[in-house]
């Protein structure tokens, strides 16, 4: 337990540290509109009351892809909790991901043309880049491609903003 608590003690200082300066662990996510391929907008309003996951990409970026089937896992991990959302804001236009979807498998929910919420969030434009935000719509791990944390770290940080 304390090796745990040590962990993740480390790896949130890590996150403020190496975070993107605007936006510290703890902070108020910002307003946010964001559409999906199926008609469907999420806005900050809409995530209150879930534990949200985000992933920055795009659809030609090598490390932003590299990682999609351990993200995979962990949606499928959660996929009976109903208080967690993991989505995938892509810069790329809506065409241009629905072909993606037709040839790979991110379970993911997948925004499109996320360019200015992109900007909000990622001020260094580092990808990809993740975010985690509690059910109070506060910051509890910030990684915008340092490529100080591990896969590890982002499990880690989902399991205590989760409190399993």
């Amino acid at each position: 337990m304390f090796r745990n608590l040590f962990l993740i003690f480390v790896f949130t200082l890590t996150a403020n540290i190496f975070s993107q300066g605007s936006f510290k662990i703890g902070e108020t996510v910002p307003e946010f509109k964001l559409w999906f391929i199926d008609g469907d907008k999420l806005t900050k309003n809409d995530i209150l009351d879930k534990v949200v996951v985000f992933k920055f990409w795009f659809t030609s970026c090598l490390p932003c892809l590299l990682d999609i089937k351990e993200l995979n896992t962990l949606v499928d991990k959660y996929k009976h909790r109903d208080d967690i959302l993991f989505i995938a804001p892509a810069l790329e236009r809506r065409d241009i991901i629905k072909q993606f979807i037709k040839e790979n498998t991110f379970k993911f929910k997948i925004a499109y043309s996320a360019m200015d919420v992109s900007q909000i969030f990622n001020k260094k434009q580092v990808y990809p880049s993740y975010f985690i935000i509690d059910k109070k719509g506060e910051f509890t791990y910030i990684d915008n491609g340092t490529k100080q944390s591990e896969f590890k770290n982002l499990k880690a940080a989902i399991s205590q903003t989760l409190k399993e």
